[in-house]
Order: C-alpha cells, then structure tokens, then sequence
C-alpha cells in the first residue's frame, strides 16, 4: 500500500513539474483578455463520462471547448485533462482528444494514469515486469524505465505457468528461459486483455521473489514492489450500465 499510495499522491505535484523531455506539464493560456490580464484560475477535466462515452463526444462538449478556445485554437482558460487511461502515449491521447473535441491539444495538456511513472527515479534502472495492454515497452521506456519485461516475454520463457487456457498450453516440456532476470517491481499499467494469465504469472513473481526458475517453501514478506497505476473497477463508455475493468480489453 506505501507504493500505491506514494504513486497517486504525485499526481497533483505533477502539474508544476517537468515532462520527461524537459518540457512542463503546463496549464496553457492566451494573452487575449483585457488588459492582458490573464485568467487566475485554470481546469481540469476527467474524459470518460464526462466529456466522452467511449470515443462519441457527449453532446455539449465540442460546443463547451469551442468557447474555452479563441478563433485561433488557443484556450482561453487553461485547462488540462485527467484519465485514468493507460493504454497508449499521452501524445496519441492528446492527437485523439483533438479529433474528438475539435480543438488543438498538446501532449503537455494531458496527464495519464502512468505520468507519474517518470517521477519514480529508483526504479527506472530496475528489471521491471509490465502488465497492461497496447505498446506496453513503448510506454514504460518513455516513462524513464530502461529494464523492462512483459507479460508475454515472461509467458514465453516460461510456458507452462500458462495452462488456464488449453489452446495455449504448451505441448512439449519446454525448457526454462534463464536469460529472464530477477524480476525487481511490478509495474500494472491497467487492465489487460487475459486476466487470467496476467494474474497466474504476476502472483508466481510475487511468490519466487521474482525468480521464476526456482521453487520457493514460504511465500516472502514483503514482497517486491507494486506498482498500480490504475485502481478503477467501473468505468462508463457508450453502453448504458458501466464497464468492469476485470473484465473489459479496453478503456478510452
């Protein structure tokens, strides 16, 4: 819990910080108010349900931002938004947030569920098991970690901890993968697409200490770091009763 904890407190702290390039998670505005005076206040928006069902605007929100932006795309307030969405970068979110909403959003106007991930110096050198969907090395090496591993390089070393689905055990008794360091963290980016086999390999990390290659008597206490980027369990998208997040391969 002192990591999860850790993690979400630093999303607040984020919006006065620096991006992992340098550039500043800023809360943008225009010179275009009288005087020059700029607005003293700025905004931040959740996307799912609350500007977005899934990927279909809600009705109000393209004419919502159409105010919030003078006539040459700029806002006039700045303002931010806020997911929970770990799924892809936050350039891409901010390229989809444009199409959606009809206005220009920069990646700096966006803050993900692993944004926070740059701020964790101590592990980016660590050898890191990621588990999540979409470019799941692309995220975790732009958030700064060098050492990562996924869950399906973990499957592959080791095929039979993989046997809740039939059609994908293996048929042969492989041999174990030993060029797979000792896992040092686990990193849940958010949902996956197979629980069952994110789960198996996640709990037999957690118990070998992060060597999978040997057996173990007693479970270790503590056990290496978790790291959730995401704790949401219901999520809203275009249908009408809520999503589970055990349960879904997608979240927008």
């Amino acid at each position: 819990m002192q990591h999860l904890s850790r993690l979400f407190n630093r999303t607040s702290w984020l919006l006065g910080r620096c991006n992992q390039d340098g550039t500043r998670l800023q809360l943008r505005s225009t010179s275009d108010h009288p005087e020059g005076k700029q607005p003293k206040f700025g905004l931040l928006f959740d996307i799912d349900g609350v500007l977005l069902r899934g990927r279909t605007p809600l009705p109000a929100a393209k004419e919502a931002f159409r105010k919030l932006v003078n006539p040459q795309g700029q806002p006039r307030v700045p303002f931010v938004f806020v997911t929970n969405a770990a799924n892809c970068l936050q350039r891409v979110k901010a390229e989809q947030l444009s199409c959606a909403l009809e206005v220009p959003i920069g990646k700096e106007q966006v803050i993900m569920a692993h944004t926070p991930l740059f701020t964790f110096h101590d592990y980016h050198e660590k050898h890191v098991l990621i588990s999540g969907q979409g470019p799941v090395l692309e995220i975790a090496q732009n958030r700064g970690f060098r050492r990562s591993i996924t869950i399906e390089m973990l499957r592959e070393a080791f095929p039979l901890l993989d046997s809740v689905d039939r059609s994908r055990r293996a048929t042969t008794q492989p041999a174990f993968n030993h060029d797979i360091p000792q896992i040092e963290a686990v990193i849940l980016f958010g949902e996956p697409v197979r629980w069952e086999t994110n789960l198996q390999l996640i709990i037999d990390v957690l118990l070998t200490n992060g060597t999978l290659d040997c057996t173990f008597r007693t479970a270790p206490y503590p056990h290496i770091p978790v790291l959730a980027c995401n704790m949401d369990l219901l999520w809203l998208a275009e249908a009408e009763t809520p999503r589970n997040c055990l349960l879904t391969s997608d979240q927008s």
